[in-house]
């Protein structure tokens, strides 16, 4: 049996990537199948780089915005600033790889202690705090779609993925919220489920899902959920910097497009996901800016960038902070 569903496993990771493989060549061609190089080339060369250095800053700064939020939703457990940054870029550049959001496994693995104390932060509860995380950034997404609803007229569909995200927080929240509000009941429910399995099913899982409950504790502070909430609009104020920084590199000026294009990217990216998402995350800013009136050979060229500024610094800051941590960590083995 275990033989069986490890091939099972093998086989749907094999036809993931051969999917996704499959996207990203179908959006390659959809993109270069009409494209003149000569205007995109001319487009790159034109374009005043001083404002692609503030977009790679401004990635820089979601960096810290992120890892301070993940610690606000912590708030209970020990998360040390800089293993708590190595964990989010190896986990962000995992995801870049890896299918069905398996970076965010990493993260929680990789903050992981060696040694367990009362109050540090266990993978299951780091896991926790990441799905939590995700429904911080379905908020924001929510807020700029409503903002960018009352500051321009956008396509019919756009209103009503507003909508549906709307309503998707709001049943969402309410099940949270419940959950929460009667853990201890369903926890009781829980271990007279688990005791009708096989012995020790109960011993080993509850504990786990104890601790995956508490990553979402936060939402029980008003404290910590405020400053979960500001981080997040800080996170999502840099992405929307470097989108607007490296439009602005081409002549592109428009904040409400830098917006528009973040929530773009945002869903798009996590809806569509191919190998480093190449291809697909080019399409989404051809068809975002093309709605603003930017051409098809310009928006391709700051899309070619803007995938450098948003891949290139997590790449960069994972491998030496990866690489410290070992040395650290080794160091720390020898003495």
């Amino acid at each position: 049996m275990k033989a069986w569903w490890a091939q099972f496993k093998e086989r749907v990771r094999v036809l993931r990537w051969i999917v996704s493989l499959g996207v990203m060549v179908l959006s390659v061609w959809l993109l270069i199948r009409e494209l003149d190089w000569a205007q995109v080339l001319g487009a790159l060369r034109a374009a005043d780089y001083a404002w692609v250095i503030v977009g790679v800053l401004a990635i820089v700064g979601t960096f810290f915005s992120r890892v301070w939020r993940w610690q606000a939703l912590l708030w209970r457990a020990e998360l040390r600033f800089w293993p708590a940054l190595t964990a989010l870029l190896v986990g962000q550049v995992a995801n870049l790889v890896l299918p069905m959001r398996g970076g965010d496994l990493v993260r929680a693995m990789w903050v992981r202690p060696e040694r367990a104390t009362e109050r540090s932060a266990g993978a299951s509860e780091a896991l926790g705090s990441v799905a939590l995380e995700k429904v911080w950034d379905l908020l924001a997404l929510l807020l700029c779609g409503l903002l960018l609803l009352a500051l321009v007229p956008l396509p019919a569909w756009f209103s009503q993925s507003t909508w549906s995200t709307a309503g998707i927080l709001v049943i969402g929240g309410l099940v949270l919220w419940a959950g929460l509000r009667w853990q201890d009941v369903l926890f009781r429910w829980a271990a007279l489920v688990l005791a009708r399995f096989p012995a020790g099913w109960d011993k080993a899982l509850l504990p786990r899902l104890q601790r995956l409950a508490q990553g979402l504790n936060s939402l029980q502070s008003a404290q910590a959920s405020g400053r979960v909430f500001l981080w997040t609009v800080v996170y999502w104020g840099c992405g929307a910097l470097a989108n607007w920084a490296v439009m602005r590199a081409f002549g592109v000026q428009s904040p409400v497009a830098a917006i528009f294009l973040l929530a773009a990217l945002m869903v798009g990216n996590a809806v569509v996901p191919t190998p480093a998402r190449l291809g697909v995350f080019e399409g989404l800013c051809v068809v975002s800016l093309g709605l603003f009136d930017v051409p098809y050979d310009l928006a391709l060229a700051i899309g070619l960038v803007l995938h450098l500024v948003v891949m290139g610094p997590p790449l960069i800051a994972a491998g030496l902070l990866a690489s410290l941590s070992q040395l650290m960590r080794r160091l720390h083995e020898s003495a």
